[in-house]
Parts: structure tokens; sequence; C-alpha cells
């Protein structure tokens, strides 16, 4: 706890803010160029599960954002709030928002998902 506080305090922010607010982008817009770059290929050969596959990545992509999130938001002092001046409130709000950014673009990704389910990618 120290250890991230002092980071903190230095001006640098900790890796797993970062990735926290950036896995959610990454993970959505790495599902849906994919899909689409494979979607022709998965129409002339048939293998219709690697565009399940995708899905699967980006959501894992986008759940270790949210863990990497938490775990940087455990890290913080206790008497932390978003609604601070010190560099631990601001980093107590990149830690919520990014959790936030993680869950918003899982459901994304998932409802992407669910006409290549229900649909023939080929239609």
């Amino acid at each position: 706890m120290e250890q991230s506080a002092q980071t903190i305090r230095k001006g640098k922010t900790p890796l797993q803010l970062w990735w926290g607010l950036l896995a959610g982008f990454l993970a959505f817009g790495g599902d849906l160029g994919f899909s689409y770059a494979l979607q022709q290929h998965t129409c002339g050969n048939g293998d219709f599960y690697l565009l399940h596959v995708i899905t699967f990545i980006g959501l894992v992509i986008a759940a270790s954002g949210f863990v990497s999130g938490l775990y940087a938001y455990r890290a913080l002092p206790q008497n932390s709030t978003e609604k601070g001046r010190e560099s631990h409130d601001r980093a107590h709000f990149q830690a919520l928002l990014g959790m936030g950014f993680c869950v918003f673009f899982a459901l994304a990704i998932i409802a992407n998902a669910v006409p290549r389910w229900i649909l023939s990618a080929c239609s």
C-alpha cells in the first residue's frame, strides 16, 4: 500500500491503473476489428468458431483490465475518495473509471456477439 501511494505521489500513474483504463477500449476495438476482418474467411471455410474465440479473448482482456483496476483500487489508502485533491484521490477515480469502462465494453462485446451466435455470418 505504501509503495503505490509513493509512486502516485511522484506523478507516475501505476501500470495497473493504465491497464484498467485501456483494456476495455482495446478489447472492444480488437473484437470489432478482428471479427470484421475474419468474417469473409469464416464464410469461405466454415470456421465460425473463430468469431467466438475472438469474442472470448476480448472478454478475457476486458476482465483482466477490471481485475487490474480492482487491485489498484484495493492498494490505495482507505481514506481516498474520488472527490479529493491528493494524487491518491485521483488514482481512486481512475481505478473506478477503469473498472466501469471494462464492464461497459464487456457488455458491448457481448452485444456484438449475440447476432454472431444467433445469425449466420454469411447472411
